[in-house]
């Protein structure tokens, strides 16, 4: 009997060895597909970065609710959607169209701006008066800044690269123009507590 089952464990041995050495010496399947972009790869960083940046965000308000506004993660969600689109745009053959992307940013923008404005005048109708005037009206004119904006891309559509470009750096210092304003706001915010 243990001979029988040294034989036995033996041929299944040089089976599988006769398997493993026929499938180890098969020629590697060619692959057509080149390696990713430097584009693509960013594009896929940037989206999964922002899926991650949504689900904090989420996590966050599910162990303490209302510990983001609604509108700050729609935000999230927005740049989810629009880091989609850049690896749509990163993967199709052309590469990814600048000013597409700029139009996407201030679409955007236009509806997280007309977004805080809604929230705003909810809140005032809940409870008059717990969003200020001035306030409302600052919400006002992002809405109609944003707009604005917006349309000056859209009409740029046909003109000259140097005309698109200014409108790209004219949208991102107006970006980092209210960054610097809402950072001054909360500094002094902090100054008065």
């Amino acid at each position: 009997m243990d001979l029988r089952r040294l034989a036995a464990i033996t041929s299944l041995l040089a089976i599988c060895g006769g398997i493993f050495y026929h499938a180890g010496s098969a020629a590697p399947p060619v692959s057509n597909t080149q390696p990713e972009s430097l584009d693509v790869r960013y594009a896929r960083a940037q989206l999964r970065l922002a899926e991650l940046t949504l689900q904090k965000a989420q996590e966050m308000n599910r162990k303490v609710p209302g510990t983001l506004t609604g509108s700050l993660v729609a935000q999230f969600g927005d740049g989810v959607e629009f880091a989609k689109l850049q690896l749509q745009d990163a993967i199709r053959p052309g590469g990814i169209d600048p000013l597409q992307a700029s139009l996407l940013r201030a679409e955007l923008a236009r509806r997280s701006a007309e977004n805080k404005l809604k929230k705003a005048a909810e809140a005032n109708q809940r409870s008059p008066g717990v969003v200020s005037a001035t306030d409302l009206e600052r919400l006002r004119l992002g809405v109609e800044i944003a707009k604005l904006r917006l349309e000056r891309g859209q009409s740029l559509v046909g003109a000259s690269s140097d005309a698109k470009l200014q409108w790209q750096v004219d949208l991102l210092n107006d970006e980092l123009a209210r960054v610097r304003e809402q950072t001054d706001l909360l500094g002094q915010n902090r100054l008065q507590l």
